[in-house]
């Protein structure tokens, strides 16, 4: 199991697109997170957050294996994953994605089963 801490940049211009993104995900919480199982995602967090060089968004996650996690959201046949890929496509700036690995994490990962 690991904790992730991933970061981009959200695309000059498409700082409006990114708002309805995150408003999408909070008004379909309960077909979010139906889709955690399938991808052996136990928590997914996302923050926005205004920078000195724009807008960034940061998400927050305990996968079981984070590479697997990615090719099961790329190919999964749930329709909110398929229209939370199409505001990434717009909103992200590849470029700029950092994936963080904490340095030490604490927590009772035994809440999360095997």
């Amino acid at each position: 199991m690991r904790t992730v801490l991933a970061r981009f940049r959200i695309k000059p211009g498409k700082e409006d697109l990114a708002r309805e993104w995150m408003g999408f995900l909070a008004d379909h919480l309960d077909e979010g997170n139906a889709t955690l199982p399938d991808e052996g995602a136990h928590v997914e967090t996302w923050f926005l957050n205004e920078e000195s060089d724009g807008l960034w968004s940061y998400v927050y996650t305990i996968v079981d294996d984070p590479d697997a996690q990615q090719e099961r959201f790329q190919h999964s046949e749930h329709a909110i994953d398929a229209k939370h890929a199409e505001y990434m496509r717009q909103c992200v700036d590849y470029h700029t994605f950092t994936e963080l690995t904490p340095a030490v994490a604490l927590g009772d990962y035994s809440v999360f089963g095997d």
